[in-house]
């Protein structure tokens, strides 16, 4: 310790030198003046929206939308949209199962479109059809799909 004060710099001993230097970097280092949080809110940016023959309509989670006077070997299409209130280009896709149908029903009515092949929406709104179409040997009945949409 002796050692450690007799050595000097420019009159200084440098063992007081280095103490007064070590204090200034941690007090330096460790005084925090001004703390606070950050909350961040991410929304969702897309809604399906469908035509109901006068208007749009936003869809919500756990919609139904009942489609009559179906024959076998029509088509019926239901007008969608995406409103993409992002800045960013979203990809959105649909996907569909059914889930109700009558003895000898599955698969004789197919669902096309409805951004079944994945599209890129850009910011504002972007229109594909839903078409349902009964084939020629459909069996009356009631047929419910499930839909579900998806975006990345």
């Amino acid at each position: 310790m002796k050692n450690f004060l007799r050595k000097r710099w420019h009159g200084l001993p440098i063992g007081i030198l280095a103490m007064v230097l070590m204090a200034g970097v941690v007090a330096a280092a460790g005084f925090t003046f001004l703390s606070g949080t950050v909350d961040v809110s991410v929304d969702e940016a897309c809604e399906i929206q469908t035509w109901d023959g006068s208007a749009w309509q936003t869809r919500g989670e756990g919609f139904s939308i009942t489609v009559t006077d179906v024959y076998p070997g029509e088509s019926f299409s239901i007008p969608m949209q995406v409103v993409n209130k992002s800045s960013a280009t979203l990809t959105v896709a649909g996907t569909y199962a059914m889930t109700v149908y009558p003895a000898g029903g599955y698969g004789n009515i197919s669902v096309s479109g409805g951004f079944s092949a994945g599209i890129s929406c850009a910011t504002g709104i972007t229109r594909d059809d839903l078409t349902l179409t009964a084939s020629n040997d459909a069996p009356p009945g009631g047929y419910t799909f499930t839909l579900d949409f998806n975006r990345s």
